[in-house]
């Protein structure tokens, strides 16, 4: 593609391919374009793809921090009417930022992905991108178009973004992602984001289309076989493109991925549900009740790596953010408690 000046039309061994949309093919050409044909440059694209991934956690835990923060300082506020100096807002905010964006930065999954010409980190970082701003978009207060519509705008551009960087799951993963939260959530979406799927969604299309009219208009049925058709369903029910992996294979491939933080992870499910269910209290019936919790926390994360194949990357402490707002009401903790 680079040599012929073609940015719109794949190929490989002089022959059209199709497998994957051109997002990390224009990385790469524009990275030649610069600084020559080098290694360097050709991972130059998901090496700050990886960064992007990060910055977004870095927003997201400044995001959820400051949201708990400011919840804790209003409820010592109202009990104690001391001084709350103690949670200050940007300081935890900031702490808690740095934390979540170390983690993402030293997980094996995406230092390794980060520093390869692999399609995986490109679509990542616009799928995370995506996610944190439907999230800052559900919790926000202030309905000023800075703090509220735009990341929700964010939220459907990125979603285009990921629709470049690997195809339809750029749109299936965010929504059904977004849809399982509000299920955990127990809540419906609001009307403005419902209405929004309508406007949000041709954005998405809109950016998305860059890349698919024109190769669409240049090369037909030929690319929606092949591209939509066998790439995206066939591949999956047959073994023409020699991937012969079991099911099961993500189950123990992807947590590798999260090392070194997935112990921490199952260690912290275990804290929480031995604080909802203190040990000398608990009777053979809870005991039963928290092995069928664990059993089913730890069933569910790895299916849903294993879902989540395609961006495995999907930070774990978003999904965990996430389940904050389910659990404070019925818990018997405060915000700040089932936070920290």
């Amino acid at each position: 593609m680079w040599q012929a000046g073609d940015w719109v039309t794949p190929t490989l061994g002089g022959f059209n391919w199709f497998e994957k949309p051109a997002l990390l093919y224009w990385f790469e050409i524009a990275s030649y374009n610069i600084f020559g044909v080098s290694e360097f440059a050709a991972r130059l694209g998901p090496a700050l793809c990886g960064i992007g991934t990060v910055v977004s956690l870095w927003i997201l835990g400044r995001k959820v921090a400051t949201e708990f923060t400011e919840r804790a300082e209003n409820i010592q506020k109202e009990s104690t009417l001391k001084s709350v100096s103690e949670f200050s807002v940007p300081s935890v905010a900031k702490d808690f930022a740095n934390w979540l964006a170390l983690i993402a930065a030293s997980t094996l999954g995406i230092l390794i992905f980060a520093h390869g010409a692999s399609f995986d980190i490109i679509v990542t970082f616009p799928m995370t991108a995506a996610l944190v701003g439907f999230f800052v978009f559900d919790q926000a207060k202030d309905r000023s178009f800075k703090k509220y519509h735009l990341p929700l705008l964010s939220f459907y551009f990125f979603i285009g973004i990921s629709l470049l960087a690997k195809g339809l799951i750029g749109i299936i993963f965010p929504f059904a992602i977004v849809a399982f939260y509000h299920i955990l959530a127990w809540k419906l979406p609001s009307k403005i984001f419902v209405l929004s799927l309508f406007w949000g969604t041709a954005i998405a299309v809109a950016v998305a289309s860059v890349w698919y009219v024109p190769v669409i208009s240049r090369n037909g049925w030929q690319f929606v076989d092949e591209f939509f058709i066998q790439h995206h369903f066939q591949r999956f029910t047959s073994n023409k493109y020699q991937h012969p992996q079991p099911f099961f294979f993500f189950l123990w491939v992807l947590p590798l991925m999260t090392l070194p933080w997935m112990p921490f992870f199952f260690a912290a499910i275990w804290n929480f549900v031995r604080r909802i269910f203190p040990p000398q209290r608990r009777t053979g019936a809870e005991r039963s009740a928290v092995a069928t919790v664990l059993l089913f926390a730890s069933s569910a994360f790895l299916n849903c790596l294993a879902l989540s194949a395609a961006c495995f990357l999907f930070p774990f402490g978003f999904k965990t953010a996430w389940l904050y707002p389910t659990g404070g009401a019925g818990s018997g903790y405060s915000d700040r408690e089932l936070y920290l």
